[in-house]
């Protein structure tokens, strides 16, 4: 058995030294990496103004290449990335309590390992976030085939998912070439594509974006900054781009929140934003190299195909500014539409928690709302579902808003109609599974939002429990529900079996922190953007980390 720091040795008391690693950013204009594409068989690209195509070794490919060309990549000679798959059981804030449950768990015959995860991060030697977390992982497997046979195990007591760890990066050769063939080269691994003026875009075509939701589609993206183009950890092609935090947001913005939305609002937006960068790298993408990605997984980008001048003039005012808690940067989530009361973060994610993301109800404090009401109660919930009640983000209830607000009333309360037969088909596409005819859905538990935590699907041949709130989304629909916080109506022909099955819901997304249209309207009637943060981050200040 390992000796803890507090046993004595022969050489007197051993420390237990842990490495914690730390990412510099200097100031006034800190960059980040971003994750734009993955699982590409091809990237095509050009160029605005002069650019320098580098290999990672840093020889000169092609110098002031411009837009007169358009540029092919394909994997040529590639080797996937060696991969080991573990199940994530759960995570802490403290080593000490991550160890407890290790050794819980290797006591029961489930081998676990404890993986730190995160860094510090310092801007110009200021320790601004720490971003450390502790990871308690059962399993190495070969395959995520393997692990997921074993995922069902540890249902009863957590939220379990599977994690994959790269033990060998990807190597390999792609091909660079243009459009008429008159230029081509293999390269080792990568390439940069280097801005040589502030003003230099990259045209990436076909990014594809919204994978999985209503809006998935491809289309052709501009970004500022320097693109790298690479081998991905299945052999495939990747790209990311690095450029400043306050020019990415000016991508990320208009593209989480409408630009014509009020301008308190859009601040409100730009600050969260930049404290999720902040509070958020290393985390989100351990595995890869990038700090975030341009998806809803992280935050959206669009580079800048569609700047704003209202929604960059909403990131400049704020420039440099976070929320902050307890000294250190905040997570700062958000969310389209809470439905009217926000969620609780740790029923969302796993832990752990924190005391600013706690869900409450959205309104002014002198706004009279159903206190009475326990919506993680059945028969509360479908009382609270069926009202349109004052909140913020109810535009139905709020005068002379603006128009791009008051069509934010459809995601508020929301119905969704199937046949039993289609909601069969649904279920068998995406869970795999062949239950038979569809029974029942029995709601098993709810957060405090009343939003489905854990849910069973009763089939005649098999019944699946599904848990956190995503997965209900997923499992129920072809592209995602709205949101998770629904009722469930079943009509029933002659003989007693299901016909249709009616989901009755409110809000659109998973709820936890700033609800988006909740923010816009308590800018439309004048709060300004720190009422607006100080109401869904309760505790948090605004401060500037960076920038004059």
């Amino acid at each position: 058995m390992a000796k803890t720091k507090s046993q004595a040795t022969r050489g007197g008391t051993r420390r237990k030294v842990e490495r914690i690693r730390k990412r510099e950013l200097h100031g006034p204009d800190p960059s980040v990496r971003i994750g734009l594409m993955e699982e590409y068989d091809q990237i095509d690209f050009s160029v605005s103004s002069k650019y320098d195509i580098v290999s990672f070794s840093g020889d000169v490919l092609e110098s002031g290449s411009t837009e007169d060309h358009l540029w092919h990549v394909v994997p040529d000679r590639t080797n996937e990335a060696r991969a080991i798959y573990s199940i994530l059981t759960t995570a802490f804030a403290k080593r000490d309590s991550a160890d407890k449950l290790r050794r819980s768990l290797s006591q029961q015959n489930h081998p676990a390992r404890v993986v730190e995860v995160g860094e510090e991060i310092l801007i110009d030697d200021r320790l601004v976030a720490n971003n450390i977390k502790y990871r308690v992982l059962v399993g190495r497997w070969a395959t995520e085939r393997e692990a997921r046979q074993n995922i069902d195990e540890f249902r009863d007591d957590f939220a379990p998912r599977i994690i994959r760890q790269i033990v060998r990066p990807a190597t390999g050769t792609i091909e660079l070439f243009n459009e008429d063939f008159t230029d081509s080269r293999m390269i080792e691994d990568g390439f940069r594509i280097v801005p040589r003026t502030d003003t230099s875009l990259v045209n990436l075509r076909n990014v594809r974006e919204g994978t999985g939701f209503h809006w998935e589609r491809e289309v052709d993206r501009t970004y500022p900054g320097t693109i790298e183009i690479r081998v991905d950890h299945r052999g495939l092609l990747m790209s990311l781009v690095e450029l400043p935090i306050e020019l990415y947001l000016k991508g990320v913005v208009p593209a989480e929140m409408p630009a014509s939305f009020p301008v308190e609002a859009l601040k409100a937006q730009a600050i969260a934003a930049r404290s999720e960068v902040l509070s958020k790298i290393g985390l989100k993408h351990p595995n890869d190299p990038f700090d975030l990605c341009a998806h809803v997984h992280c935050q959206a980008y669009s580079g800048s195909t569609h700047y704003d001048d209202r929604a960059s003039a909403a990131v400049d005012a704020t420039r440099g500014q976070v929320l902050m808690l307890g000294g250190r940067v905040a997570e700062a989530v958000y969310s389209s539409c809470c439905g009217g009361h926000t969620e609780d973060k740790v029923n969302v994610w796993n832990p752990p928690g924190s005391p600013h993301l706690m869900g409450g109800w959205d309104a002014d404090p002198g706004t009279e709302m159903p206190d009475t009401l326990d919506l993680s109660n059945e028969l509360d919930f479908e009382k609270w579902i069926a009202m349109k009640p004052a909140a913020w983000c109810n535009p139905e209830a709020h005068e002379g808003l603006p128009e791009i607000l008051n069509q934010a009333e459809r995601n508020f309360r929301w119905e969704v109609v199937y046949s039993r037969r289609e909601l069969e088909d649904i279920i068998r596409r995406k869970s795999g599974e062949d239950i038979g005819n569809l029974v029942d859905i029995v709601p098993l538990q709810r957060g405090n939002s009343g939003r489905l935590m854990e849910i069973e699907i009763l089939g005649t041949l098999k019944n699946l429990r599904v848990q956190r709130e995503l997965n209900i989304r997923n499992i129920l629909s072809l592209k995602y529900l709205k949101s998770a916080a629904f009722s469930i109506e079943v009509e029933e022909g002659a003989d007693g079996r299901p016909i249709n099955f009616i989901l009755h819901g409110g809000g659109w997304g998973h709820g936890v922190g700033m609800c988006q249209v909740g923010a816009g309207v308590m800018a439309a009637e004048g709060n300004n953007y720190k009422a607006i943060l100080k109401h869904y981050y309760p505790g948090t200040t605004v401060e500037k980390v960076y920038g004059d």
